[in-house]
């Protein structure tokens, strides 16, 4: 049984903070992405697992297989560090039964209808409202942060922030 040490949501997946920061503090020894796209894909596939460290396996899996590869064994052996680009994604997968009880949300970039939340983190309303309801039905505590020896933002916060600049609008 693979034990969950970190969940990120992060548009960049891997990159260099990921691997010098949150790599280092959680101890994990496998990366595993998950998005349907990226599960298609296999030039970018092999550009993700070339940016990892060489001591730490990369797999990446479509929401579908994940989900029944945590049935099936619990995905296997080691310390999992699970990146998602989106919020959508990680959402599926929760709701598909992997049980994800922290979720990190690091890296979201601008966009149409994205407002900046805490630094560089945005979010827009469908992204507000499916992480609302992992941290209400699902029991999921989700909060803002980008890097471990920097602050974060619960959830509720971030909301009300969310809220306060759609009424400026």
């Amino acid at each position: 049984m693979a034990q969950i040490e970190l969940v990120r949501v992060d548009f960049r997946l891997i990159h260099g903070q990921v691997i010098t920061k949150w790599v280092r503090q959680t101890f994990a020894n496998r990366i595993v992405i998950i998005d349907d796209n990226l599960a298609k894909d296999e030039f970018m596939r092999s550009i993700y697992v070339m940016a990892a460290p060489s001591n730490i396996e990369v797999n990446v899996y479509s929401v579908e297989s994940a989900i029944n590869n945590w049935v099936e064994n619990e995905m296997g052996h080691g310390k999992l560090f699970i990146l998602f680009k989106d919020v959508e994604t990680a959402f599926k997968t929760i709701k598909g039964g992997v049980p994800i009880k922290d979720l990190q949300i690091g890296g979201l970039g601008a966009g149409p209808g994205r407002k900046a939340i805490f630094g560089p983190i945005t979010l827009n309303e469908e992204d507000a409202n499916l992480l609302r309801e992992l941290d209400q039905e699902n029991n999921c505590h989700v909060y803002l942060h980008q890097v471990p020896d920097e602050p974060k933002m619960e959830l509720k916060k971030a909301l009300e922030k969310l809220d306060s600049l759609k009424n400026k609008n």
